[in-house]
């Protein structure tokens, strides 16, 4: 998600103007940083919550005096808990069962609390895991709620595993698609299901951002923050960056390939020494 500061999430938060804000899913904390910052500026409180917190979002947290709270917690444990948002960033679990049920308490912790749900942005709501389930602890899902899944990688346009492929580290559902697998799966269920007046957005790149607006927090600033996302000029930037990181990517690349070429000559080199050696040793032993 950190991809998408300052040119989308920035600019809607500013728009927004919330009082309060939940991080879900914090990790190295690129994205906490930058909200807290943010909150210092426009005077918001944020809470964190993450339930394997990484020893550098403490470094990160340390940074700040005040303005937030952290939460070792499921999200889906400690949601009601928490005061309600007026603006959500959504990077968790990337599952429908996580993602399905972190909106589900959101919206009912703003209706018992009898305020507005709050604007949602969330991360992963396009290829890879839009339409498939990854579990960061799949023991902490039940197996009803939980697709079969294998710590293997997969590559685009195939369903099934594969022993090659991307983030094969993961626990991955086995199959791509079908009911209630994805994040953005879960978030489309969501707003089918929630009886509340929802606009969605979505961006499809950086592995795609999702906007959740409920109409009842539409300002004319937000509104037209959003729209402006989707503008030609906005796009075409979009562009740019996306073959900037296409660009360095290819670089990268090329120069892992340039160090395996060398290292390469340089064993071949070690080897045929080697063999020399090995020869000459057996000559001096031949009478």
């Amino acid at each position: 998600m950190h991809r998408f500061w300052p040119r989308f999430i920035t600019k809607l938060i500013e728009a927004a103007a919330p009082r309060r804000v939940i991080e879900i899913g914090a990790e190295f904390g690129w994205n906490t940083r930058e909200l807290l910052e943010l909150g210092r500026r426009q005077g918001f409180f944020v809470d964190v919550v993450d339930p394997m917190p990484h020893p550098v979002l403490h470094e990160e947290l340390a940074r700040f005096e005040g303005g937030y709270k952290f939460h070792a917690a499921r999200s889906v444990d400690i949601i009601s808990a928490l005061p309600p948002a007026d603006f959500v960033l959504q990077d968790g679990d990337h599952n429908w069962f996580t993602v399905y049920n972190e909106l589900q308490l959101m919206f009912l912790r703003a209706h018992v609390a009898g305020v507005t749900p709050p604007i949602v942005v969330m991360h992963d709501v396009a290829w890879p895991y839009a339409r498939r389930d990854m579990y960061y602890d799949a023991t902490a899902i039940l197996d009803g709620d939980r697709h079969p899944y294998a710590r293997r990688g997969f590559v685009p346009g195939r369903s099934e595993l594969t022993e090659e492929g991307i983030n094969g580290h993961f626990a991955n559902a086995l199959h791509e698609g079908g009911p209630r697998n994805g994040v953005l799966t879960g978030v489309e269920d969501f707003i089918s299901a929630c009886g509340v007046d929802i606009i969605f957005r979505r961006l499809p790149f950086f592995n795609g951002l999702g906007i959740l607006l409920p109409r009842a927090r539409l300002s004319d600033a937000v509104s037209r923050t959003v729209e402006g996302f989707f503008s030609a000029e906005s796009l075409l930037e979009s562009c740019e960056a996306l073959e900037h990181d296409g660009m360095k990517a290819r670089v990268e690349l090329a120069v892992c390939r340039q160090h395996l070429t060398r290292r390469t000559e340089a064993l071949m080199r070690a080897r045929t020494t080697i063999l020399e050696l090995q020869q000459e040793l057996a000559d001096l032993k031949t009478p």
